[in-house]
């Protein structure tokens, strides 16, 4: 028969039950001090308190932890809590591994429990007026990695419980885990240090190099072009296409300096927006003048719309550029008796401008490279023009620089397009 009365619980089972609560409790206090935005030191620091305010494993005010050294093989001195002689601070500020408790618990890889320090003849160090306590050592292993010893004081000869150990452990296992979580974390500053100043380097000697280029590059160019129209005296067919070579190389050269120049300012931080609120549409009508006797010339014909866009603040050269970028690719890229397609219109609150070809069109891999920088991709201009592989790059950082986007939408043989848009505010 059942009883109408609930089952009473015995002494014991509620004791078990208050020394769980209590060890989720502590584990709970652990894992949300090892979540603090301090410093790994203080971080640390709170972990041990929240440790040694756990009742149930009787220690003392005193603790701390050591960090290893694998390659060493020695155990440095980190962080503690309580009251500790200076003797004390100077002796164990390194311990190596198998010396005294802390040691041994290194190279065993194990927990260690001591009962009295004076009766322990594991306990190698001896201290002026040091007094009689137990110890619990735990290895504090990330994965199976020894990353460091937890040392907690207790009074000598206190009960031990094997539930003590496990608990123990598993805050072990929470520390080493946040240590290497911090360690993780310092490298990749480290490294994102290293990358910013090697970029840094990078963009001065481009800015030097590309200064230093300009004026002999430029007397090539100037005599090449006055030698090829026979202004210095008459030259032969042979000697002229030579003299178109030399000519539009150190055009193309020209070209690959200023991008390079572009691309060194706007990651330094050396160039900034001259925003002004003006016309959107006049600036792409303009721009689309200036490119129709190029698109003539491969009979391809070029067509605008606009939408209704209100006079908003933008960098007029930088938009020139990103709008002349993206007209010129399509016109180099695209086949002769092929149409152009460009648009601008207003879209949640943004300007988008367009530029829709009937090339080739380009592969999913390709789009995936476009906007980097020095990209070589496997459509070819249909005109035998030369790319620098730098012009969609510079694009993308002068539009994001407005805090705008740009992107792509294509399919192999079906054309591509090309788009950008900028706040409207």
């Amino acid at each position: 028969m059942s009883s109408d009365k609930s089952e009473q619980l015995s002494p014991e089972a509620e004791k078990q039950i208050r020394k769980r609560t209590e060890e989720y409790r502590v584990l709970h206090n652990v894992a949300k001090s090892l979540q603090s935005t301090e410093g790994t030191e203080k971080m640390l620091q709170e972990a041990i308190k929240a440790i040694v305010e756990y009742g149930e494993l009787k220690v003392e005010y005193k603790a701390g932890i050591f960090l290893a050294d694998e390659e060493k093989r020695v155990l440095n001195l980190y962080t503690w809590i309580g009251n500790f002689s200076n003797e004390f601070l100077e002796s164990e500020k390194i311990v190596p591994y198998g010396e005294c408790l802390c040691g041994r618990a290194a190279a065993s890889g194990e927990m260690v429990i001591s009962n009295n320090c004076f009766t322990d003849k594991r306990h190698d160090n001896q201290f002026k007026d040091m007094t009689a306590h137990g110890h619990y050592i735990v290895p504090l292993k990330s994965r199976n990695k020894l990353v460091g010893i937890m040392f907690l004081y207790t009074d000598p000869d206190p009960p031990w419980f094997e539930r003590n150990q496990e608990i123990l452990l598993s805050m072990g296992s929470l520390i080493a885990d946040a240590i290497e979580q911090r360690k993780g974390e310092e490298q990749i500053r480290i490294k994102n240090k290293e990358m910013h100043d090697l970029n840094e380097q990078k963009n001065k000697f481009i800015g030097i190099a590309s200064h230093d280029l300009r004026n002999p590059l430029f007397l090539i160019r100037s005599y090449s072009e006055i030698l090829k129209d026979g202004s210095l005296g008459t030259v032969n067919e042979k000697q002229k296409k030579l003299l178109e070579k030399i000519f539009n190389s150190s055009d193309f050269m020209k070209a690959l300096l200023e991008n390079l120049l572009d691309i060194s300012k706007i990651e330094s931080g050396n160039i900034e927006l001259d925003k002004t609120v003006q016309d959107f549409n006049e600036t792409t009508r303009n721009q689309m003048e200036l490119f129709e006797l190029l698109a003539q010339k491969k009979q391809i014909k070029l067509h605008l719309k606009t939408g209704d866009l209100p006079p908003f603040a933008f960098d007029k050269n930088a938009v020139i550029q990103a709008i002349g970028n993206f007209i010129g690719n399509a016109i180099k890229f695209s086949p002769p008796d092929t149409n152009i397609y460009v648009s601008t219109e207003s879209r949640e609150n943004k300007a988008c401008f367009s530029v829709r070809d009937e090339g080739p069109g380009i592969s999913e891999e390709d789009q995936k490279l476009l906007f980097g920088e020095f990209q070589t991709l496997s459509a070819k201009p249909t005109g035998g023009e030369k790319s620098t592989g730098l012009g969609l790059a510079i694009v993308k950082k002068l539009v994001n620089l407005h805090g705008g986007e740009v992107g792509v939408s294509s399919e192999l043989g079906k054309g591509s397009t090309f788009f950008f848009t900028l706040p409207l505010d």
